[in-house]
């Protein structure tokens, strides 16, 4: 069991490296993990390119900056 949750943390770990939400320091310990470990090596692998493949695929539809202020006055409403 101990395996399966160092693989979450690990995960864990890719996830939020990639996000850009570590410390220089942990996402260097994160790289000597990845250089020790194959299996990490494919994970960080596969969870960049998801992610590129998500960039390149989803469209995002555009907002007009009428529609953006009316949201913002409903928040100011509402608080």
């Amino acid at each position: 069991m101990r395996a399966f949750e160092d693989y979450e943390d690990f995960r864990k770990k890719i996830d939020m490296m990639l996000d850009k939400a570590l410390t220089k320091e942990a996402e260097e310990e994160v790289m000597k993990s990845v250089e020790d470990n194959p299996e990490y090596e494919r994970l960080l692998k596969n969870e960049r390119n998801f992610r590129e493949f998500v960039r390149g695929s989803v469209i995002r539809p555009k907002v007009t900056p009428e529609f953006i202020q009316s949201i913002k006055d409903k928040v100011r409403i509402h608080h």
